[in-house]
């Protein structure tokens, strides 16, 4: 038996016994109870299994047609006392059954790895610290997240600073050095080799967030600061990327029989290369720009409808000393563009789109999302998202249709224990037009224990 069926096998009796306890108690069962660890010792247990499946798929240079399984368990123990938490969170992130053909990149393939090692302190009015290898979500999560569907997740080596301020706003800082996941070769991928991550001068991270109190406008309203400093070193390549980016975020939470909305509108600018290939040329200009902005209303029944619209700026002339690329840092697309598996044509750069998005709560363990959305390329000659696919790459000359076509998508998610075990399923169907004439088809299906 592999280790990979091995660890399936081990979730599904434990979420057997999850089952037992949680009808017998009405609770979801966790591994604390069962350990019952010293007093200040936490302990708890996630696994994720997840089969994906694509046909036609849109990424250049890709197999059209493949399959993998994904898996994902994440091991997470505390101690606090006082003022002071200790908190070592180790994660391991396979694939199973790929092809030597498959997509594969290293944000599904992570081997046995410290997600988070970190020392959090208490500051006065309940402001904290943490420090040591993190991960962490901001705001919109567009531009800083911790990873939920994709298989390995962003981690940073450095420190968080939030702290409530006496006016009721509250200041966030953060300074890091990225966290490089390893290896990414493909026969590493393939084998799930195991290389330990590391992170170094070559990649740092800086970010500042400013909340505004919730008294001073009927809306939520964030002010932000991203600056993110590449150099290349001895081993490391970089896109030598010295960026700042600034920001604004408006938002009123989705309420019962209420009109709620969303407004984001980032500012990039500094200097950067259009790749890790050739060190010795020379940095682009970059001047690039991000809006968002959406409008929802919340029906009685459970059921919420959203109009969304995307524009993410693109590079207009590929041979000029500018750089118009939008770059969304280390931000996730899923709940947006449609999850990011194998499937993952799109990404914030060179886009505009709009959709609606509905989403349902039949039952209170049953959660159904639908999602239609067009997309159009902001400029013509620049690359389509994640495909690396372009007008000039297909010598499309005189054809400057930047339509890409049109995706619907479908997402159900059910508690079949609640707070123990979720199953998760979806699809996506791609009418792709222009850089691709296919017909992408694409589906998932996943079992998530929580102990």
């Amino acid at each position: 038996m592999s280790a990979a069926s091995r660890t399936v096998v081990f979730a599904c009796a434990l979420s057997g016994a999850a089952m037992n306890m949680a009808v017998a108690g009405e609770a979801p069962w966790r591994l604390q109870e069962a350990l019952t660890p010293p007093d200040g010792f936490s302990i708890g247990l996630v696994h994720m299994s997840r089969f994906e499946s694509i046909g036609n798929n849109p990424r250049a240079g890709s197999s059209p047609d493949d399959s993998m399984i994904v898996q994902r368990t994440i091991l997470d123990t505390r101690y606090r006392r006082g003022g002071v938490e200790a908190q070592l969170e180790l994660y391991d992130a396979r694939q199973q059954l790929a092809d030597d053909d498959a997509f594969l990149t290293n944000s599904a393939i992570n081997a046995l790895e410290v997600l988070q090692a970190t020392l959090s302190f208490d500051l006065p009015n309940e402001g904290s610290v943490r420090v040591g290898r993190l991960a962490t979500d901001w705001g919109s999560r567009r531009f800083l997240a911790r990873n939920r569907f994709r298989n390995a997740i962003n981690t940073f080596d450095g420190v968080e600073w939030i702290q409530p301020l006496e006016n009721g706003a509250v200041m966030r800082l953060f300074g890091s050095q990225v966290v490089r996941r390893l290896p990414s070769d493909r026969i590493g991928l393939l084998d799930n080799e195991r290389i330990m991550d590391e992170s170094s001068s070559a990649q740092r991270f800086y970010a500042a967030n400013y909340t505004l109190p919730p008294s001073t406008a009927p809306f939520n309203t964030d002010l932000y600061y991203f600056y993110l400093r590449e150099k290349d070193t001895p081993g490391v390549a970089t896109r030598n990327r010295r960026i700042h980016t600034t920001g604004l975020r408006l938002r009123k939470p989705a309420a019962s029989g209420e009109i709620d909305f969303e407004i984001e509108s980032m500012l990039q600018f500094g200097d950067s290369r259009r790749n890790t290939a050739v060190a010795f040329v020379p940095n682009l200009e970059h001047r690039a720009f991000f809006q968002y902005a959406a409008v929802g209303y919340s029906f009685p029944n459970s059921l919420r409808a959203v109009l969304e619209f995307d524009y993410a700026s693109g590079d207009e002339d590929p041979y000029d000393l500018e750089n118009g690329r939008f770059d969304s840092l280390f931000g996730v697309t899923t709940f947006e563009f449609g999850v990011v598996g194998m499937y993952q044509p799109f990404s914030r750069s060179n886009l505009v789109t709009p959709g609606i998005r509905l989403f349902a709560d039949p039952r209170p363990d049953l959660n159904i999302m639908v999602s239609y959305r067009h997309f159009w390329l902001a400029e013509t000659y620049d690359t389509w998202g994640r495909t690396r696919r372009n007008y000039l790459w297909i010598e499309r000359a005189g054809d400057n249709d930047k339509y890409l076509g049109q995706h619907f998508e479908y997402r159900i998610r059910w508690d079949v224990i609640p707070g123990n075990l979720r199953l998760d399923t979806g699809a996506i169907f791609l009418n792709a037009e222009g850089l691709s004439n296919e017909n992408t088809r694409y589906g998932f299906i996943g079992a998530v224990f929580t102990f």
